[in-house]
């Protein structure tokens, strides 16, 4: 699985627009709560830690690969992309899951559950775009089966309202 380049795809009870991966705040994944974030997303998903953002508002995994944005003033996820297919296979789907949860807390099998929805439902949408709000996440997804197909799954913190 190789990360595709995409623009960042977060839509929040699809109301929020897409919001570039950049707007993540300078040397935010360093704070302590992405920290811990990031060694939960690890010790859960074995995945390896890569490098961080330029900005330092990013931190980049590899096998599995996966991208978390952490910023908690404004915006945390972890986002991760297939582009074999426009199908990946379960097992893609429990690990968007598994780092969801390191990400959010929310329940595992919600979260995978809510994954299946998204993807299911962006395949089916003209703009190739879903998300699927939960008590303590938001799924955001892409999907389509042009050019190949892929998926990108973004698994959020939701906003909070002030």
């Amino acid at each position: 699985m190789r990360y595709l380049p995409s623009p960042f795809l977060l839509t929040v009870l699809v109301a929020l627009a897409s919001i570039p991966r950049s707007w993540a705040g300078e040397r935010s994944a360093e704070t302590p709560e992405c920290k811990e974030i990031t060694a939960r997303i690890i010790e859960r998903t074995n995945t390896h830690f890569d490098h961080f953002s330029p900005s330092g508002g990013s931190v980049f995994f590899k096998r599995p690969d996966m991208v978390l944005i952490c910023d908690p003033k404004f915006v945390t996820y972890v986002s991760l992309n297939w582009d074999a297919s426009g199908f990946p296979p379960a097992d893609w789907f429990v690990l968007a899951a598994t780092a969801g949860n390191a990400v959010t807390g929310a329940d595992l099998e919600k979260l995978e559950a809510a994954a299946h929805r998204c993807h299911r439902a962006a395949l089916r949408d003209t703009g190739e775009r879903a998300a699927v709000a939960l008590p303590n996440a938001t799924v955001g997804c892409q999907a389509f089966t042009r050019d190949g197909g892929g998926v990108i799954v973004d698994v959020a913190i939701p906003l909070r309202k002030n």
